[in-house]
């Protein structure tokens, strides 16, 4: 995973009934360190009358769908955008700003801003998703802006093109947005499947010309993303046991840790602990990963009674005979 921290940096305003999308840079990330559990984006606004709605444009008989789809070409290309289209139509603005929504043959779409004197915008429909999604969570007014190219209906169909365009096997059970990464403008998703596997989902942003990357749960874990959808085994590491330490309130600030194995009947992991609050040492026998057996530490001498030597601790004491 190119990103290890999830944030949210991106404000989106539509202006318009009609519907003048806007993805603005910068913005604010509320706090969330990701990966985050909803999409924390600003509500969308609406400032300004426009006299077509994006339905009443995409019908519109006038409109040359091949020269839409031409000028969205010339949109991608200046925004470096990783996008071959397919298929393209102009959705709202008004005589000086346009909107375009574009397919990718990545199974990914957006919706493209044109504007006099400023810099193209982008915003990838399952952003847009995302953010009609948070305002109805909050009750505000949504964005008039959904978009329709792709043949999905939903968060999870559009999710499910992602996969196919990039040959993943996956029966879509369920969808979450994760977040947009605040430093390279990557998106995440996380997508579960029928037969229990679960997916992330990495769209590059504007000007990384990368193709999307599909990511197996197991391995997002590694990069210090975690799916919630999908249940994985979360891997095992020094960290693990300080937390442990942390969580059973075990008075011990841990100077080293060093890993001895695991019982042979319990299945606790076993580690010795060497802090300045133990100085007779520290023995600790963690359960993880759904064990119920308990949590236990015993001091250097207790645990040599138990054949475990602790090596980390200068002065080890023996057991009484």
């Amino acid at each position: 995973m190119r990103s290890r921290t999830i944030t949210l940096a991106w404000s989106m305003v539509l202006m318009g009934w009609g519907g003048l999308l806007h993805a603005q840079e910068g913005g604010t990330n509320h706090g969330c360190n990701g990966p985050c559990d909803s999409p924390q984006l600003q509500q969308f606004s609406w400032d300004r009358d426009l006299s077509h709605t994006p339905d009443a444009l995409r019908e519109a008989k006038s409109w040359d769908k091949a020269a839409a789809k031409g000028e969205s070409e010339k949109l991608i290309e200046s925004l470096s955008l990783p996008c071959e289209v397919t298929a393209a139509e102009r959705v709202g603005g008004d005589k000086d700003v346009k909107v375009y929504e574009v397919a990718c043959r990545s199974g990914v779409g957006y919706f493209l801003m044109s504007q006099p004197r400023k810099k193209a915008q982008a915003i990838s429909c399952l952003a847009a998703e995302a953010a009609r999604a948070a305002d109805v969570a909050k009750g505000a007014k949504p964005s008039a802006f959904s978009c329709k190219l792709g043949g999905a209906t939903d968060t999870k169909g559009m999710a499910a093109a992602v996969l196919k365009g990039t040959n993943t096997a996956c029966d879509v059970s369920d969808y979450r947005w994760m977040g947009v990464s605040s430093s390279s403008g990557t998106e995440y998703s996380e997508v579960s499947c029928a037969n229990g596997h679960g997916y992330v989902l990495e769209v590059p942003g504007v000007g990384k010309l990368a193709s999307v990357v599909v990511v197996d749960c197991q391995e997002a874990i590694r990069a210090g993303i975690k799916c919630s959808l999908t249940a994985v085994a979360m891997p095992v590491t020094l960290q693990t046991f300080r937390d442990a330490l942390k969580d059973h309130a075990v008075d011990c600030a841990p100077a080293q840790v060093r890993y001895i194995g695991r019982e042979s009947l319990g299945q606790r992991y076993v580690v010795e602990v060497q802090c300045p609050q133990q100085p007779k040492g520290l023995v600790a026998f963690i359960p993880l990963q759904g064990n119920p057996k308990p949590f236990e530490t015993l001091d250097c001498s207790a645990a040599a009674a138990r054949s475990v030597q602790c090596t980390l601790t200068a002065a080890q004491a023996t057991p009484q005979k």
